[in-house]
């Protein structure tokens, strides 16, 4: 039936233009959805996924389950024709890989947004070995400060204390441009943009994201911002921006509660959004356009607006209920709840009925694991942006009256013989009629497109008469709303998400 439906869409959007879709948040989350499903096509059998060598790497499968978690998938069920998952792969190279500093700061992050135990991960105690790497006589987990700043980080996660010293010794190696570098130089023009977010993510992380060094930091970051919006490695003239340099800013940007899709950050989502390909993987630069792995797993979080560390899964739901304070071209925004509807979604808003079919928004534009799309609720209904094997995008609107009709087998639902009055009309693709009243709102205000197909015949349901459609619930409620045939719809996408939250 979905297949149905879907045909006669395309050839009804072919004959009306998506509107231009806002980058503020469709492009955002498009890309998202893309980089997370190319993601998942690139776990091997063992559950893990490639480094520079062509096998499986700790490092790389650790981001993806960081990336993962981030967009609300659980690590343990991401796996490959039923092989291991990333989390069986992680725990046979713990005892190795979380022998040193780095590599046992970023399995205890990926174990604690897994929901897992770091402290018995693989049979290793990395929270235990993570505080026997600290030197009190340089104040640091490790010389690198890269993989210091992930201790600082996988420590605050697992609740631990950190010695003051440690966060002053960070400090201490600060260059006078407000930048850190790797390996703790201070000299000039040593630091880096990756270094610096990664620290500013651990700063803040530690409770210090309002301290001066911070501030100074956030302008060494600006100070490696790209016209475009990205951002650089380093200082460099002309400043070329790359995907992981860009993902690491806008993470240590939301640590510290700064808006990296604001004008005065150059709408930072929008330029690491334009780093996807066709494929929906991030290349790394625009001058080295291939799919890359390591940009594409340190990207989705940053895309899913989330900083480290994370602790446990993410409910793309509830992060989607809060309105982005944000002005975008192409979007109207309703005070009555807050959020906006821009693009390809406002256009079919607005062109199958608006507010009386529809209702307002009650979450912004945002990637639905489950669905595979990018998804908004209304008060009644579910957009959904599809993604076209030419790369074009398609608005359908979710299969709600079918999702939220009664569990237990009914006779209304079974399918009946058409009925003999001219009131009524019969669709034999699911063998059910539609009549009367419901039948003249359906037919005057969106039909196929907008409520598909009847699932069931009228009755009588929480005292009132009613029927389900496919993407809808008529209710019948007489003198209530003569002009629109006493018909009023359910709040199907308001109850998933008050169920959902």
């Amino acid at each position: 039936m979905r297949r149905v439906l879907a045909a006669i869409l395309v050839v009804l959007l072919a004959l009306v233009p998506v509107g231009a879709v806002s980058g503020h948040q469709l492009e955002v989350e498009r890309a998202l959805a893309g980089a997370t499903t190319w993601l998942l096509q690139q776990q091997r059998a063992d559950g893990g996924f490639a480094g520079f060598s062509g096998e499986s790497d700790p490092g790389v499968t650790a981001d993806a389950v960081l990336a993962l978690a981030a967009v609300g998938i659980d690590p343990a069920r991401a796996r490959q024709d039923g092989s291991a998952s990333a989390l069986d792969y992680l725990e046979t190279v713990a005892a190795e890989y979380g022998s040193k500093t780095g590599g046992a700061a970023k399995l205890v992050l990926a174990a604690l947004a897994a929901g897992r135990d770091p402290r018995a991960f693989g049979g290793v105690d990395l929270v235990a070995r993570l505080e026997r790497a600290y030197d009190p006589t340089t104040g640091l987990y490790d010389a690198q400060l890269f993989s210091n700043a992930y201790a600082l980080l996988a420590l605050a996660a697992a609740g631990e204390r950190v010695p003051p010293a440690a966060i002053e010794a960070v400090l201490a190696r600060q260059a006078s441009d407000g930048s850190w570098a790797w390996d703790g130089s201070t000299e000039a023009g040593a630091g880096d943009s990756n270094t610096t977010a990664i620290v500013v993510q651990a700063l803040a992380a530690l409770g210090r994201a309002d301290d001066p060094a911070v501030a100074r930091a956030l302008a060494y970051l600006r100070s490696v911002r790209a016209s475009d919006g990205s951002f650089a490695y380093q200082p460099a003239d002309p400043l070329v921006g790359d995907a992981n340099s860009t993902a690491l800013a806008v993470q240590a940007l939301l640590a510290v509660g700064e808006e990296p899709q604001s004008a005065a950050w150059g709408y930072a989502l929008d330029a690491l959004a334009r780093f996807a390909n066709p494929s929906g993987a991030l290349r790394w630069r625009d001058d080295s356009p291939d799919d890359n792995l390591f940009a594409t797993v340190q990207g989705i979080p940053a895309l899913a607006r989330r900083p480290l560390p994370l602790r446990g899964l993410v409910q793309p739901l509830e992060r989607a209920r809060g309105p982005l304070a944000t002005e975008e071209a192409g979007c109207r925004t309703f005070s009555e709840t807050g959020h906006s509807l821009c693009g390809a979604f406002l256009e079919t808003w607005e062109r199958l009925g608006g507010l009386p079919n529809f209702g307002y928004p009650l979450t912004r534009p945002y990637y639905d694991p489950e669905l595979g799309v990018v998804v908004q609720y209304t008060e009644r209904a579910r957009f959904e942006l599809h993604r076209l094997p030419d790369g074009g995008q398609l608005v359908l609107l979710g299969r709600l009256g079918a999702e939220r009709r009664p569990a237990a087998p009914s006779e209304p639902f079974a399918p009946v013989e058409p009925r003999s009055s001219s009131e009524c009309v019969y669709f034999a693709e699911t063998r059910h009629n539609l009549c009367a009243g419901f039948r003249a709102y359906w037919e005057r205000f969106g039909g196929l497109e907008a409520f598909g197909y009847p699932l069931s015949e009228e009755f009588v349901e929480d005292g009132m008469v009613v029927q389900y459609f496919e993407q809808a619930r008529f209710e019948w409620h007489p003198g209530v709303w003569p002009e629109r045939f006493d018909v009023l719809l359910t709040r199907l996408g308001a109850e998933v998400v008050e169920a959902g939250s």
